[in-house]
């Protein structure tokens, strides 16, 4: 994750808090002492003060009482995340308000270290079926406009995913590494999306850090892009966007192509079960999610790209930073009628923003991509991440302006 000063750390939180479902519903913020369920996550627990809920507005109050920066899931009965509040600081508290309207098991997470499937434990959720807020009809218009978009991304993905795999396993290497960047540009355009589903998502774009050390599988691209760009003993080490000691000795045993070819095959089984889930007609992409979406990409970039964790072998962090503005402006664009009409300056500062951000990513254009993120100054990772950061926090009004009735 990038670093983040204490300052800007508590704007992303709030941010977070923010984006609440406002009129979803009908709800204020509450504190822990008006009933909030606190939430004390540390480096291995995430304790609950109660596991047994009603149905109705639940509002969570997670205070990070460990090393990591840790983030909190909740899960629907078909594991698909209902909430989620995510870049929460040592020492830090984040707040989410989620509308749970069936009785029934659920099941939360903290995550701390943003890795693996996090901490998890069941709740219990009792008391009558309530009907579902509603948003503002014209937001939910934009989120049938935006799925549409999301829906042609994902054509692109799986026919670019199984052209990248081809030549994976054909052998064509320095094709599939000019290839790299390119094919992942249309995940990271909609990862909000794809991260409602909490099996496929890490399966595709799971890093060395999601497995334990090498104890759980490690699958999806980042597993090809280990084996396309082998790690250099310059590369290794501890420190942020190196390769872990441990990952560099896995790889030179574990990077076959044998093996790598069954990766390849699994990425693509995986690539079409993520479409088939989200074409499928009773896909539901949560209203406070998709609400929040433009912030949650801008947040992405925060987490593990500015650092240069998330390409970390291959040093494409480019070509990912420049999709998730563009997944974020895509998103933006659906919503941004509904939001000059609620609060014209903020459509106008965000604008500016976006426009600061891709004017700091185009320096960096080379070709028909991006210059190796490993060329990328110290300082200009920090102008980028600073321009990042206020993007963030601006995108963070954008639920509380659309959502009001």
């Amino acid at each position: 994750m990038a670093k983040l000063s204490p300052v800007l750390r508590n704007v992303v939180v709030l941010g977070v808090v923010a984006a609440t479902p406002l009129a979803l519903a009908a709800c204020t913020e509450k504190s822990a002492g008006d009933g909030a369920i606190t939430v004390n996550s540390t480096d291995d627990a995430c304790e609950l003060s109660s596991t047994d809920l009603q149905t109705g507005q639940v509002n969570f109050e997670i205070t990070n009482a460990g090393d990591k920066v840790t983030e909190f899931y909740v899960y629907g009965k078909n594991n698909r995340v209902l909430a989620e509040v995510e870049n929460i600081g040592p020492g830090l508290k984040g707040k989410l308000g989620v509308e749970i309207t069936e009785p029934g098991t659920y099941t939360v997470a903290c995550k701390p270290g943003m890795v693996g499937q996090g901490i998890r434990q069941e709740i219990k959720v009792t008391g009558e079926t309530k009907a579902k807020s509603q948003a503002p009809a014209d937001v939910e218009a934009a989120k049938v406009r935006y799925l549409d978009y999301v829906r042609g991304q994902l054509n692109g993905f799986l026919a670019q995913t199984e052209t990248f795999t081809g030549d994976v396993k054909s052998g064509n290497l320095d094709k599939a590494r000019s290839e790299f960047g390119l094919v992942r540009t249309f995940y990271e355009r909609i990862e909000p999306v794809a991260e409602s589903f909490p099996e496929l998502d890490p399966k595709i774009d799971m890093r060395w850090d999601d497995t334990e050390d090498g104890k759980q599988p490690f699958t999806g691209f980042h597993r090809i892009e280990r084996f396309l760009f082998p790690p250099q003993a310059s590369q290794v080490g501890e420190g942020e966007g190196q390769v872990a000691p441990s990952d560099a000795k896995d790889a030179k045993t574990a990077d076959t192509k044998a093996n790598i070819d069954k990766v390849a095959d699994q990425l693509v089984t995986d690539v079409k079960a993520l479409k088939a889930e989200i074409d499928a007609k009773d896909f539901q992409f949560e209203t406070q999610m998709f609400v929040r979406g433009a912030q949650a990409l801008i947040d992405e970039i925060a987490k593990t790209k500015v650092g240069g964790e998330e390409d970390r072998y291959s040093h494409t962090d480019l070509w990912d930073i420049a999709a998730n503005i563009e997944g974020s402006q895509a998103l933006i664009s659906q919503l941004e009628t509904i939001i000059t009409k609620r609060d014209p300056n903020l459509v106008e500062k965000i604008n500016t923003q976006f426009a600061a951000v891709s004017k700091d990513i185009e320096q960096f254009r080379q070709g028909d991509g991006y210059v190796s993120y490993d060329k990328v100054t110290p300082e200009q990772r920090k102008a980028l991440s600073d321009k990042v950061d206020a993007l963030s926090a601006t995108l963070s009004m954008v639920p509380g302006a659309v959502m009001a009735k």
